[in-house]
């Protein structure tokens, strides 16, 4: 299991990190279809390397299912890799390796930079672009439903240290059905058989549609609202 703990937003983290993800929608879509698109078993084995540093049980159920459904043969293996080089035996490929680090370095800084070079390098610099938007939609889907759970948390007595009640209460209004929703996809995929790669790709498209109703608005605000990149570490 990964040492790393579990990381919630605070407001001005919210924002910041919603900025980066509205302008990689496009690429997020071309992730799934257009000649920038990744096979779907890398697609979600990269979903589940960066779900593997921040865990959040929304994107595990969710992604894990999709992984295995795209014909991962060890999703949970992967999502148990505590190490880039851990997350390379399960599945051997430079993006792997990339959505390791970027996870740890939450998407910033000169690792996160010089783990994209080597991608674009080893691989080309248009799908070097989808991974990284594919690592983008996953950080904010693991943040995002552990924010869900801070809220949850703190009702049982847990609070987590440095967050607010505020923000975590007008969190869960607007993100609460979003995350309803995957928790109940979770629950039907477990009966999904493995499927074509057409299906992924297109049920890919559809989680990004779905996604981006919640996302866009958010991240218009993100644009207008002068933030720093501040996350909240929680246990």
């Amino acid at each position: 299991m990964s040492q790393y703990i579990k990381k919630v937003w605070t407001a001005a983290g919210c924002l910041a990190d919603h900025k980066q993800v509205i302008s990689n929608i496009p690429n997020i879509f071309g992730a799934y279809v257009g000649p920038n698109a990744i096979e779907p078993d890398l697609n979600e084995s990269v979903m589940v390397t960066v779900n593997s540093v921040n865990s959040c049980p929304f994107c595990e159920g969710l992604h894990g299912q999709l992984a295995r459904m795209a014909g991962v043969e060890s999703p949970e293996a992967l999502h148990k890799s505590d190490s880039a080089d851990a997350c390379r035996a399960v599945v051997d490929h430079p993006a792997i390796t990339y959505a390791r680090i970027f996870a740890e370095s939450d998407g910033r800084g000169s690792d996160e930079t010089q783990a994209f070079e080597q991608l674009a390098q080893t691989d080309s610099y248009p799908r070097a672009i989808s991974v990284r938007a594919l690592c983008w939609f996953l950080l904010w889907g693991s943040i995002g439903g552990n924010t869900i759970n801070a809220l949850l948390s703190r009702l049982r007595g847990e609070a987590k240290q440095g967050s607010s009640l505020l923000f975590e209460s007008v969190f869960f209004v607007y993100y609460g059905p979003l995350f309803a929703l995957i928790a109940t996809v979770n629950a039907l995929l477990r009966f999904a058989p493995r499927v074509p790669a057409w299906f992924s790709s297109s049920f890919g498209v559809l989680l990004t549609v779905i996604a981006s109703i919640w996302i866009i608005p958010v991240g218009i605000l993100s644009l207008v609202i002068p933030t720093q990149p501040r996350i909240l570490a929680a246990d």
